[in-house]
């Protein structure tokens, strides 16, 4: 009995050739993205069976188990298939104008804490409280660090 490896080389598809390290990146994200949406595609339709037959059954949460199953499947196919195109110079703009409003955000929590360390220290200076004085002043201390580390953050990016 002779046995040949013919028939399954004809189904495994062909070894690309790749000239660098980059061609060689792409055609491995391009194979696995096609097969992972495929699986989305039989998830979501392992879904959509599952909602067809719970219909039947009239069980609420079977079926929203299965269009949830369906929904995960199409999020999966939908998320692999779409690709983004940036730029170095679209990239970091976005990441600036990311940076920017995060900041700015940090910025006013940062203003809050200082807001509340002020207000906690000057009515324990009516209360004469001195553990309420000293978290008033490292509330104030906090809230000053976090608005001076949200004006530097050029330095660091």
């Amino acid at each position: 009995m002779h046995f040949s490896l013919l028939p399954v080389a004809a189904v495994l598809p062909t070894l690309p050739t790749v000239t660098t390290p980059s061609d060689l990146m792409h055609g491995a994200i391009a194979f696995f993205s096609t097969w992972i949406a495929r699986i989305g595609g039989i998830v979501a339709l392992i879904g959509m069976i599952k909602f067809a037959l719970s219909i039947k059954n009239e069980d609420a949460r079977e079926s929203l188990t299965a269009i949830l199953t369906a929904i995960s499947g199409f999020i999966i196919m939908e998320y692999v298939t779409t690709t983004f195109h940036f730029s170095t110079t679209t990239a970091d703009a976005e990441f600036q104008s990311l940076m920017v409003f995060c900041m700015k955000w940090i910025r006013r929590v940062g203003a809050m804490a200082l807001l509340l360390g002020s207000v906690t220290f000057g009515l324990s200076v009516k209360d004469h409280s001195a553990a309420n004085k000293i978290m008033g002043m490292k509330t104030i201390a906090a809230g000053g660090i976090v608005i001076a580390t949200s004006a530097l953050w050029r330095m660091f990016f």
